[in-house]
């Protein structure tokens, strides 16, 4: 292996991508994508957000955002509105489908996860996601001026 191959984020996001795949090849079933299903989540917890909101909580930029809306309408899973009071404001909505699709798919990234992590002991696990949210802490938080 490289130098490159031994870092921590070469390491990281190797393991992001296999994960990844094996998740949109199990929603593919279900006729959606992982970013697709991040979307649902969010506006599962908290429906009718501005599409610019959404794009801050799942990582994704302006033009990546909107498609990933335009796809999700598209799909009867969500309908946008737009603001009354600021009509460039566009809030996203889940529909009925959009919520069926929700009970379905969170039982996959259950089952997926836990076999993902099945060689890891309950304290590993949770020493390694403890780790790995100390390390994006440390990746994002500003750093204070000196």
């Amino acid at each position: 292996m490289t130098s490159i191959e031994h870092s921590t984020g070469f390491l990281v996001v190797r393991t992001a991508r296999s994960m990844k795949k094996n998740l949109d090849s199990r929603l593919s079933e279900l006729g959606i994508t992982s970013s697709q299903a991040h979307v649902l989540s969010t506006l599962n917890q908290e429906d009718g957000l501005p599409l610019s909101s959404i794009g801050k909580k799942v990582f994704l930029d302006k033009p990546a955002i909107t498609g990933l809306a335009d796809r999700l309408e598209k799909d009867g899973l969500v309908e946008r509105r737009r603001t009354p009071i600021d009509r460039r404001v566009i809030r996203l909505f889940l529909t009925s489908k959009g919520k069926a699709v929700i009970t379905h798919y969170e039982t996959v990234i259950q089952e997926i996860d836990n076999d993902i992590v099945s060689a890891l002991s309950t304290d590993e696990l949770s020493e390694f996601r403890n780790i790995l949210n100390k390390v994006w802490q440390n990746n994002n938080e500003p750093t204070l001026a000196k």
